[in-house]
């Protein structure tokens, strides 16, 4: 029981394979949520909005390591006419013609899936939290006077002590996995689900608030699939060759994460496997993609 509650609980804290052969998975790896089932609290808000992407050019590799990322305008102008790359006849090819320039001069960084205007609203707002966390971590001072400044300092400093994270290993977990063992029946069960949902680990579902669909002026409480560790249902279904290879990987991905809470080898594989049973189970009722894209079939409103 705890083996199968914890991977539920940390499937949005661990990194999740992805398809070579899916294209349209979002940087997350997460299918987009339809309108009446907002991005749960800490998802990257770029998923929920389909920037202009650069592809790679033909002719031109894609560039690796740190010094390919492109460098963001932090003052950029209105227009910019080397966007464009006016050596295309727009009526052949418009979307080359419109933005070509900018397509050279910004290829996908390799720790990208894709790369857009919203990608680099992303990485400016990091950079920004970043010295915001690094001067709170950095201040001295009573902590009363600014409780915030410390719970951020703090919270940012335990993050980036490497030593004391390598040292500390799943320990601080220790009294969460005792709650999960200590579980007896399905009340225990949901009220571990519960637990985890408030610690920000949305095990099995997602749920949160969000403006009505149909009237904006109501804040209402938003439901939405989940429960699978990989990028949607179709990682489950699919009896393609490429698809199996992915299960495997993500079988074996499984149990390391199950060794490295301490769990004996040959537990862990095992442990893995009915783990993807489960999820598999959840996926093959949960909607597809294109079912996810239509705001009608996804409103579901409803009152207790």
């Amino acid at each position: 029981m705890r083996k199968f509650l914890l991977l539920f609980a940390s499937v949005f804290c661990v990194c999740s394979l992805h398809a070579q052969s899916e294209p349209n998975a979002t940087v997350s790896g997460k299918s987009t949520p339809p309108p009446s089932a907002k991005q749960p609290p800490g998802g990257p808000a770029v998923d929920q909005i389909p920037p202009p992407v650069a592809t790679p050019v033909p002719g031109q590799p894609v560039t690796t390591g740190d010094a390919a990322k492109p460098k963001i305008d932090k003052d950029p102008p209105a227009f910019d006419i080397n966007h464009m790359d006016t050596s295309v006849n727009p009526a052949e090819d418009f979307y080359t013609y419109a933005i070509g320039g900018w397509l050279k001069q910004n290829p996908i960084p390799p720790e990208f899936s894709r790369w857009g205007s919203f990608n680099e609203l992303a990485e400016l707002n990091n950079e920004a939290m970043r010295v915001v966390a690094e001067k709170a971590a950095q201040a001295k001072g009573d902590a009363k006077s600014a409780p915030e400044m410390q719970l951020v300092g703090d919270f940012y400093a335990s993050g980036m002590d490497e030593k004391a994270v390598e040292a500390a290993k799943a320990k601080p977990l220790e009294e969460e996995l005792k709650r999960i063992d200590a579980i007896k029946d399905r009340a225990g069960v949901l009220q571990a689900i519960a637990r985890l949902h408030n610690m920000g680990a949305s095990g099995f579902f997602f749920f949160s608030s969000g403006a009505d669909d149909k009237n904006a002026k109501m804040v209402i409480s938003q439901a939405y699939q989940g429960g699978l560790g990989l990028p949607d249902r179709d990682y489950y279904t699919k009896e393609d060759d490429s698809a199996k290879k992915l299960r495997d990987q993500y079988v074996e991905h499984v149990a390391k994460m199950l060794t490295l809470l301490g769990t004996p080898a040959a537990a862990a594989s095992e442990g893995a496997q009915k783990i993807l049973a489960v999820e598999t189970a959840l996926a093959v009722p949960a909607r597809p993609r294109a079912e996810l894209r239509d705001p009608e079939k996804n409103y579901n409103k409803m009152s207790q």
